[in-house]
């Protein structure tokens, strides 16, 4: 099934908003002690960098500033060094970049409703 643009961003937020409700409040220690939540926060993560990655062209460039390609490769650490994953690098990513992706996110949301109208 190909998905619109607009459900992408929506389910980068959603995704977002998981692994922060799973593993926000847990540093590398925490996330290397509980891994059903570890693997659930890196899954999440998996899915942010992948539907952002498939948002079309024209919708980043309405975001130019947004880090489409740092997600994108994250999805690709977490995928393709799997036993290599820096615990300290996730817990940041979920504690510190979340947030603000998430408000992006909303942003870009409400632009391009309004465009789709």
């Amino acid at each position: 099934m190909n998905r619109s643009d607009l459900e992408r961003l929506r389910d980068a937020q959603d995704f977002a908003r998981h692994a922060q409700d799973n593993a926000g409040n847990l540093r590398a220690d925490g996330l290397a002690e509980a891994s059903q939540i570890q693997h659930a926060a890196l899954y999440n993560l998996v899915i942010i960098g992948e539907t952002l990655h498939r948002v079309s062209a024209a919708v980043k460039g309405a975001a130019p500033t947004m880090e489409w390609r740092g997600y994108s490769d994250l999805r690709n650490y977490i995928v393709h060094s799997y036993w290599q994953i820096d615990l300290e690098i996730i817990a940041d990513v979920i504690r510190n970049r979340l947030d603000p992706l998430i408000a992006e996110l909303d942003t870009l949301i409400a632009f391009v409703e309004r465009a789709e109208i």
